[in-house]
């Protein structure tokens, strides 16, 4: 397993533990649903721009439908959500605040917003920075990031959103592989700016 798999799979654990049992849960940038498995008793809906992606997974008879949000609305248009999930989307779209706000209106009364952001300001970041190296593979990336947060400039976005920040968790890098992970993930709690790699959060 990859180092960038074994990333996701802890970010998608941490996750899954803020999700009752027997929800329903939409996944916006699902991606190819990854993480439908990490949440097996609830009611599973995905949304990705990837037209291939959202086919692949209907003939697996999991809900998903394509959209771009930058242009489109949010699908599922008259269903309620106990949970919508944003895991690294808002630094993809052009009017973050716009996607949130849509969000919470397709929640049930007493749902929540479950999100990530990166942090783009990391320490790996800034060594890749030194050493004129780009700090994504494909610097040309059609979905690449269009926002770039660091944890405070993120979190004020979040507020003055108009959201409340209920619970706040960072999730350490993989990099680099010769380090415990048990180490990481202690750098990451006692300084996020410089080892947390992705924020988590759960909003109201």
């Amino acid at each position: 397993m990859g180092n960038h798999q074994i990333f996701l799979e802890n970010k998608f654990k941490k996750v899954a533990e803020l999700i009752r049992e027997n929800s329903k849960v939409l996944d916006i940038g699902c991606n190819n649903g990854m993480f439908r498995r990490f949440i097996p008793n609830c009611k599973y809906y995905g949304v990705d721009i990837d037209k291939n992606l959202v086919n692949k997974l209907i003939k697996k008879n999991i809900k998903a439908k394509q959209a771009d949000l930058n242009k489109d609305e949010i699908p599922f248009k008259n269903q309620k959500f106990d949970y919508i999930l944003l895991l690294d989307i808002l630094e993809h779209v052009i009017d973050s605040k716009k996607l949130l706000i849509e969000s919470k209106k397709r929640l049930n009364e007493s749902g929540k917003i479950i999100i990530t952001l990166p942090n783009d300001y990391h320490l790996l970041n800034k060594v890749r920075f030194l050493f004129n190296r780009s700090i994504t593979e494909n610097p040309f990336d059609p979905y690449g990031h269009l926002h770039y947060f660091s944890i405070k400039t993120g979190e004020r976005f979040l507020i003055n959103s108009g959201f409340k920040v209920l619970k706040k968790d960072y999730i350490a890098s993989t990099n680099p592989s010769f380090l415990p992970q048990v180490f990481k993930n202690f750098l990451a709690k006692i300084f996020p700016q410089s080892f947390a790699r992705d924020i988590l959060y759960i909003l109201s």
